[in-house]
């Protein structure tokens, strides 16, 4: 690949920020979209991740939601930032 080349990769299915409206324990109940507040129809998975990347931590809480249009997306709470990211 030439370096002229190379400026035209982009990464696919980056996460991105986004709000989430938890209960007490940190569980989605909604997120914010395009049109507002959609609510979290149920949660199919849930995992955590802790490791050792590049020598920075890395503590996620994953969850794999079904939005109430149907939509699964997957959501991960940073823990060490406390930011909500959104994957597709």
């Amino acid at each position: 690949m030439s370096q002229g080349e190379a400026h035209r990769i982009r990464h696919l299915n980056l996460p991105r920020k986004v709000q989430v409206r938890t209960n007490a324990q940190n569980v989605p109940l909604a997120i914010h979209g395009r049109r507002g507040w959609v609510r979290v129809e149920g949660i199919r998975e849930c995992w955590r991740l802790e490791d050792l990347w590049w020598r920075e931590p890395i503590l996620r809480s994953y969850f794999l939601v079904v939005l109430d249009s149907g939509q699964m997306i997957c959501l991960f709470l940073d823990d060490r930032e406390g930011i909500w990211y959104m994957q597709r």
